[in-house]
């Protein structure tokens, strides 16, 4: 009970820090492309680092076989860090955190092509209503309409999601990996397509590094991606797949509340409304989801 008890605290501290990034990619004044070839590269290290201490190396025979998948989910990754980043310049931090968190509905959909899974109809109203919570964080309700940068942060934030969906598709056929080894080959290959992606995107006039500015990358490397992905995989021996479910919305109310505190981001009616919809339904979809498998077991 003890380690169950360490683990849900090292889990609910991921998602914690996951539910700030926001707040510092949001002053960092450099573009999205360049953010994420940080977060990989420091967080590769910083994963390298853990598995030294640990006493640990790399499994490369492990990973051979699967060599190809990990390095193109890596640059899905990198292209998934680029997409939320993106629409945190669009929008609100809390707007592009709540369309980002629509992803595990969309691997819902996919489920019965990608994972023969049979989709229920109360998995269907479960993504339906998602889709309409994100609707009403876009503030096509609002009596002042959407704006059009809002509307191309919700459109980027999506994008994220549909992307982070597909990575998570592509690790579940990946699930036989350890964990450490499978992150850090990713974010190696996500450090070289990013790196690539900046010779082309970005002109070195706008590399400009104050003290702050190293200060927020190095936090973005080291906190939001080595140390969040250590806790998170740590934790997962100890903790049920329905633990994780529950404790993933963490991040999205985390950063609806910092938004609003730090970055004095305007919360409306329609974006609450919105933002609880998203979380209700997946959270839901994963208890009814969890209780299904326990009836199938059962029978």
């Amino acid at each position: 009970m003890k380690e169950t008890g360490k683990a849900k605290i090292l889990l609910g501290s991921a998602f914690f820090i996951w539910g700030s990034i926001g707040i510092f990619v949001k002053m960092i004044p450099l573009n999205s492309g360049v953010v994420a070839f940080d977060r990989s590269i420091v967080g590769m290290l910083f994963l390298l680092l853990v598995k030294v201490l640990m006493h640990k190396k790399v499994d490369i025979c492990g990973l051979k076989g699967s060599l190809l998948e990990l390095c193109v989910n890596g640059a899905l990754l990198g292209l998934n860090w680029i997409l939320l980043f993106e629409s945190y310049n669009y929008t609100s931090v809390a707007t592009s955190t709540i369309c980002y968190n629509i992803g595990p509905m969309i691997v819902v959909l996919l489920s019965p092509f990608v994972f023969k899974e049979r989709l229920t109809v109360i998995k269907v109203l479960c993504v339906l209503t998602a889709l309409f919570g994100v609707v009403c964080v876009s503030g096509v309700f609002e009596q002042s309409g959407v704006s059009s940068s809002d509307l191309i942060g919700v459109l980027f934030g999506v994008g994220a999601a549909v992307v982070y969906a597909i990575t998570v598709i592509i690790n579940k056929r990946l699930d036989k990996i350890d964990p450490l080894d499978k992150a850090i080959t990713q974010f190696a290959s996500s450090t070289v397509v990013m790196f690539i992606y900046c010779l082309f995107t970005t002109r070195a006039s706008e590399l400009k590094f104050s003290v702050i500015t190293i200060v927020l990358l190095i936090v973005v490397g080291v906190v939001h991606t080595g140390v969040t992905y250590t806790l998170y995989f740590k934790s997962l021996p100890n903790v049920t797949s329905q633990n994780v479910a529950i404790f993933a919305y963490i991040d999205p109310v985390v950063a609806v509340v910092l938004s609003a505190l730090v970055l004095r981001e305007e919360m409306t009616v329609s974006t609450i409304v919105g933002a609880v919809l998203v979380i209700a339904s997946a959270i839901f979809s994963e208890i009814y989801d969890n209780k299904q498998k326990k009836r199938t077991k059962q029978g």
